[in-house]
């Protein structure tokens, strides 16, 4: 994990730039104490076919290709203001997240030492996705320029699961 200082942006406090391996093509942001467990098959589904999805201390993503893929997290004090990123994404998610911990965890059900952890305050956020590149693949989808910009901030309001911007083709890696 490369983390760097934030640039001449006030409302950024840390950015972290990751390499992630997207098994089955899912990711998990998840609070370092979670657990996810066997989730029902249903709960895979709903990943799927949206790309998100949620359980007590994780929020799980879809990714385009089930490898090692590019994730940016930018930590930040309030949701983001400018509508350019959302506008220019491929596909976009938000939902909540409780982080007792204080620690967050991006993998998938990898909970290993090996894996960084990123230090935040104590409590809950809202955590948006912005998957650009998706139009970027190989045929065979095993090469391609997707990347992930994950975006958390804190917040005291009910995030439930959703997508703001749906990719207009059927989304890869399902």
């Amino acid at each position: 994990m490369t983390a760097t200082p934030p640039p001449s942006d006030p409302g950024l406090i840390s950015r972290h730039e990751l390499t992630v391996l997207a098994d089955y093509s899912t990711l998990l942001i998840q609070d370092d104490d979670a657990d996810l467990g066997e989730p029902e098959l249903g709960w895979f589904d709903a990943l799927v076919a949206d790309w998100i999805n949620t359980a007590p201390g994780v929020v799980g993503i879809g990714a385009a290709r089930p490898f090692n893929v590019p994730v940016t997290v930018d930590v930040r004090r309030a949701p983001p203001a400018d509508g350019t990123e959302l506008r220019q994404a491929d596909h976009v998610t938000q939902a909540g997240l409780a982080l007792p911990s204080g620690r967050l965890l991006i993998s998938m059900q990898d909970a290993s030492d090996k894996i960084p952890r990123i230090p935040l305050a104590l409590g809950n956020y809202a955590v948006r996705i912005y998957s650009h590149g998706l139009n970027r693949l190989s045929e065979d989808a095993l090469e391609g320029e997707d990347h992930y910009h994950v975006v958390l901030w804190p917040t005291d309001e009910d995030h439930p699961a959703q997508v703001l911007k749906r990719y207009s083709a059927p989304l890869p890696g399902g």
